[in-house]
Formats: structure tokens, sequence, C-alpha cells
């Protein structure tokens, strides 16, 4: 009777120890999750900013503004002025443009792009308060860093930037303020969406630290462990699965995408000369090669135009987001790896380490091959699917520099006997090349 009372106390005791580490990844999760994506939006933020400001520095001649200021407008006034908007009109969440003259009784305006309340040419505008701790310097003609405010006029980033006359005497700032305001909203957006998924992850948590734990009370029934450990691998290949469906209706332009990859990376693995057990391995963990796309912002993933330098940089972090979803199940510790890795490439050029052939994870390899194909032999809505030889001769194409040469022999070999080639393929499907093939899957 102790004897089975210390067991019962000891599978307790795990299974808390289990639920306590999924509660703590979850936590851990969610906490990197938002700090990865405010970081890469500030830095995105900064260096927009920086870039605008720069710009309409290098637009304006700086011996013309003491002119202008005395005198007024003219052509080359109102030519600059006219570059000047066109930066701030198609520069993304830019607020304000202008160029201020910096003196000792205040900012006198030579550009002001404000569509509303634009100062007029010459115009005096007194300081602020926040502009002392930088007055000295700006009286001095010096750089100073960006600043960062949250006031009346929102929560702000500003740069400003030296114009300089032919002397090298700096004559006025071009200063660029760009707003931070959607960092709150895509961080509340976000947190929600990983507090959803990180329920749904603790659940299956739970569930499978409860079925381990009858299994450990059954130890000595050896047949009847056997079955329930393959039920148990049964079931996380389902939870694997329903995970699969939540990602691909995330992604309306990709549905299904997991499941075709999941079945070419299987098909691979098994022509490549692997044992049974790593061909289920690979398989779950191509299944969930796309996991991190859960926490993109659907207007980002799902929007039908072309997508901005920023948003695409949001994309391309979903390796990065899958790998810290997964990083840690200690369960099925090589998850990770697919989500990290299937955009690497042998020639160095992928992300988002920039690893090249011999430092990308086989089964990352293999996954790289079967999403490539897919991306190209599936319809989406805003094209048909790629004809089959057409797709397969890129591939063949993309041998040693996009993917990994034996893995592209492979699929060669299995396509040369239409093994990949669709039940509903009547030769059709475009010829059109796809170029940069991730960019446009994503």
């Amino acid at each position: 009777m102790k004897t089975q009372n210390g067991r019962d106390g000891r599978h307790r005791r795990l299974l808390i120890l289990w639920v306590a580490m999924a509660i703590i990844m979850c936590t851990a999760i969610t906490v990197t999750s938002v700090s990865i994506l405010t970081s890469q939006i500030r830095k995105n933020r900064e260096q927009s900013v920086a870039g605008a400001a720069r710009l309409a520095a290098n637009m304006i001649n700086g011996d013309l503004i003491d002119g202008w200021l005395a005198n007024g407008s003219d052509a080359v006034y109102d030519e600059t002025f006219a570059m000047l908007k066109d930066v701030y009109e198609n520069t993304p969440y830019l607020k304000y443009l202008y160029v201020y003259q910096i003196r000792e009784d205040g900012c006198h305006v030579v550009f002001d792009t404000d569509p509303e309340e634009a100062g007029e040419l010459g115009e005096l505008q007194e300081f602020d308060e926040s502009w002392e701790p930088y007055l000295p310097a700006l009286l001095a003609g010096r750089e100073i860093d960006n600043i960062e405010s949250n006031d009346s006029f929102g929560w702000l980033l500003t740069r400003y930037e030296p114009i300089r006359d032919s002397a090298g005497r700096c004559v006025a700032y071009a200063g660029a303020d760009i707003s931070m305001d959607e960092i709150s909203n895509y961080t509340r957006s976000y947190v929600l969406l990983i507090v959803i998924i990180a329920a749904v992850f603790l659940t299956a948590c739970v569930f499978i630290g409860l079925r381990m734990s009858i299994n450990n009370y059954k130890a000595d029934e050896v047949e009847r462990l056997k079955e329930q450990q393959q039920r148990d691998k049964q079931l996380i290949r389902e939870i694997i699965e329903s995970f699969a469906k939540v990602i691909d209706m995330k992604d309306s332009y990709t549905q299904g995408h997991s499941f075709r990859v999941a079945k070419y990376t299987e098909m691979l693995t098994r022509e490549l000369g692997y044992d049974e057990e790593t061909v289920e391995q690979y398989t779950n963990i191509a299944l969930m090669h796309d996991i991190g796309k859960i926490s993109i912002p659907d207007q980002v993933l799902n929007k039908p135009g072309k997508l901005t330098d920023e948003e695409f940089s949001i994309i391309k972090s979903h390796t990065q987001r899958g790998s810290d979803v997964l990083h840690g199940i200690s369960l099925m510790p090589d998850l990770v790896v697919g989500a990290e890795a299937h955009h690497e490439r042998p020639d160095g050029k992928g992300y988002p380490k920039g690893l090249h052939e011999g430092e990308i994870p086989r089964v990352a390899q293999i996954i790289a091959v079967a999403d490539t194909f897919d991306a190209m032999y599936s319809d989406r809505p805003y094209r048909k699917r790629m004809n089959y030889d057409k797709a397969v001769s890129i591939i063949k194409e993309a041998s040693g520099t996009q993917l990994t040469p034996d893995v592209v022999d492979a699929f060669l070999h299995l396509a040369e006997k239409g093994e990949f080639r669709a039940p509903d393929d009547d030769g059709g499907g475009t010829f059109d090349d796809i170029s940069n093939i991730h960019k446009k899957q994503e």
C-alpha cells in the first residue's frame, strides 16, 4: 500500500510540475514575443524617421535659406517644397515634416508640409519647454539624438537633421515626426492572440500530462502501455494537425498549405531512405513550420496589395516567432527547427540567420523543397497554380542556391514518376515565372 501511495504522490508531483512548466513557458512566450514585436516596430520607425529627415535635408540647398527668409519664396523654393511634400506623403506613419532655422528668439519656419496647420515661410514659433534640454546643441548646429515625446500631438519619435551651406555652417534643421501610436495597438492585438494560443496550448499540455500520468500508472502492464503510447502519439499528431488547421485558417491566401507541405516532406524523407520513425517526426515538424504566422497581424498577413518593407519585415519575423512559440517543448524538441530554419538557403541568402548548406538542419532542408514546390504548385486568390513541369524545372534550377542538392535530386526522382502531380492536373497551369517565391507565398 505504501508503494502504491508513493507512486500516486510521485505522479501527482510530476503532473503539477508539467502544468507549472507549461504555464511558465506560455508566460515566457508571451513576454518574449511582445518584446520582439515592439522592438521590431520601434526599429523600423527609427529607420523611417531618420531616412525622411536625412532625405529632406539633402534636398535643400543651404546657401539659399537665408535668402528665402529675407526675400520670400522663388521657383527653386516652390520646387523644393513640392519634393518635401512628396517625401511626407510617401513615408508611412510620418506625421510632420518641416524645416526650421533655429535662432535665439525661436524657430523660423522655412518649410512646413503640415496639410492642416502649416507655418508660413519666415513665421516665428516660440520654443516649447520641451526644447530646453536640446537648445544649446541646436543653436550650435550640432546633431542630436532622436527625441521621443507623448503629449497633445500624440506619441511621436522626432529626428532633426542639420542642413549646412557650402561653407559647412549649419543654417537650419530638417525635422521629421513619426507616429508611434500603432505600437500599442499592435501590442494589444498581439497579446490577445498570444493569450488565446497560450490557453489552447496549456490545455493541450494539461491533457497530455494527464495521459502521461495514466500511462505511468500502468507501467507494469507492458502491452497496454505500448498501446497507450501509440494512442498518445496519435493524440500529439491530432493536436499538431489542429494547430496546423489554425495556422492555415489564419492565412486566407494559403489554405491547406501546412498539410500539403507535410505530405511532400513525408514523401521526400522516405525517398531519402530515412526510417519510419524519422518520417513521422519530420512530417509533424513540417505541419508546424508556419506556426509563427499566427502572431502576424491580419492586416499584414492577408494584405491583398504590395507589402511595404516594414510589413515584409514583420512577415519574415514569423520564423523567429515560430521558434519562440515552440522552443522548450521537451516532448518534441525538434519542432522548433522546422519553424525557425525553413527559409534558410544553402547559399547563405536565407533568413533569419543566413545559414549555409552544412549549417541548416536536415529537416529544414527537406521542408524548404516541399514549401517552395507548394508555393508554386497551388492555387492562390491572385493566380492559378504553376504548370507542373514548369514548377519542377524551377526546383531543379534552384538546386545548390535556394535548395539543398540531394533533396532536390530526391524530389526530381519522385517528380519524374508524377508523385507530386495533383489528381485534377490536366497539364494546364501558368507558365509565368514566380520571382521571390517565398515573398509571394507570404
